[in-house]
């Protein structure tokens, strides 16, 4: 699912109502390392630095008023309690986006890494979406095309410094045993139906006695198949998906509704991160509940605040292979512990940056997405 650094790109990708000014801009605002920093690169970083300020801002302040929602205090660490002013937040955090940018081109490059054709492509085509889809955007903000290219290659380079980094072949790889213990005891393999918590066809919501009884039967139809679980995954699997499937139209007709003729209703399966289960699994209790299955259990629980699910733990490697889900396992060990070392890279490096030049390009020009490209 999502996993830490991917998930910081992927953020800046989808977000990308860029940030910048209309008046006169420089080329660049310098270099770190051998890299070049573009305005539109500088003005991406400061954008992404905004929109995390604003992710930190309390529900009384006005994150759309740029001007005065720099002079605002956040609170950057819940559990420190430390504050910071949003200026100063912004600062800082424009140049720790900027040091992981370099650090991945730097990266990528002595690794002998190299973007294949079709990844060169993949990046253009995104880049080219994006800009289609925000183009009011992106004018408004002195963001352009080149810009966004360059951004989905150090997209593609992160991705695959996982692999020059940790695989088999790379800089430090990480063994089979390494990857097999921490399958088995920080992942899970999950089979599920879900269930939403309206009826499909008037979307009126369960109340709290209509979730319970709902919760209930999901509940009747785990016990079931917890009461008779085979022994091996593919058996599980087929077991469990009979019990929970003969239960979805009474869960569904609590709320007069039936179940949807479509895939929507399918068994589905996920492999799970362990620290990306709170994330996931949003109700209370849910994602300890997931935590405490051992393969073959199952368990029902309220997913989110839209859905129940039914769920049961399988065995990843019970009839397939490390493999299989190596690049997954991969990413889940060691993409924090490479996000870490990259920022450190970064920082490291040589900064020759342009003062005056970024002064040209303050934080109090951001243009917030107008709600057409929301």
């Amino acid at each position: 699912m999502k996993k830490k650094l991917p998930a910081l790109f992927c953020a800046l990708a989808l977000i990308l109502s860029l940030a910048g000014c209309v008046i006169s801009t420089p080329d660049t605002v310098g270099t770190i390392g051998d890299m070049e920093i573009t305005s539109g690169l500088y003005l991406l970083a400061q954008y992404n630095a905004y929109q995390s300020a604003a992710n930190l801002a309390s529900s009384d302040q006005d994150t759309a008023n740029v001007k005065s929602f720099l002079k605002e205090t956040i609170t950057t660490d819940p559990d420190s309690g430390e504050t910071a002013t949003v200026s100063d937040y912004i600062a800082d955090q424009t140049q720790k986006n900027l040091d992981l940018y370099a650090a991945v081109e730097s990266r990528f490059d002595e690794l002998g890494g190299q973007l294949t054709e079709a990844e060169e492509s993949q990046a253009d085509s995104y880049a080219s979406q994006l800009m289609d889809q925000y183009a009011d955007t992106y004018k408004a903000n002195g963001i352009g095309l080149e810009t966004l290219k360059r951004f989905e290659r150090i997209l593609l380079k992160s991705n695959d410094l996982l692999e020059l980094v940790y695989g088999q072949n790379g800089e430090t790889p990480v063994s089979d045993a390494d990857l097999t213990s921490h399958l088995e005891t920080s992942m899970y393999e999950l089979a599920y139906y879900t269930v939403p918590l309206y009826n499909t066809s008037t979307y009126a919501f369960a109340d709290d006695d209509q979730k319970a009884e709902m919760l209930s039967l999901a509940q009747a139809a785990v016990d079931s198949y917890n009461a008779t679980a085979p022994d091996d995954a593919a058996a599980q699997f087929a077991a469990f998906n009979a019990a929970a499937s003969n239960a979805l139209s009474g869960i569904y007709a609590v709320l007069d509704s039936t179940v949807p003729a479509d895939s929507t209703t399918s068994l589905q399966t996920e492999l799970l991160g362990n620290r990306t289960l709170d994330s996931t699994f949003t109700a209370e209790g849910s994602a300890d509940a997931i935590r405490a299955l051992h393969c073959g259990d199952a368990v029902a629980v309220q997913y989110s605040s839209l859905s129940l699910i039914m769920a049961v733990r399988l065995d990843p490697l019970d009839g397939s292979s490390l493999d299989a889900v190596r690049s997954q396992v991969l990413s889940d060990l060691k993409s924090d512990e490479l996000a870490d070392a990259l920022a450190d890279y970064g920082a490291s490096m040589e900064h020759h940056l342009d003062a005056p030049a970024m002064n040209k390009l303050p934080a109090s020009k951001i243009e917030p997405a107008s709600s057409s490209n929301r």
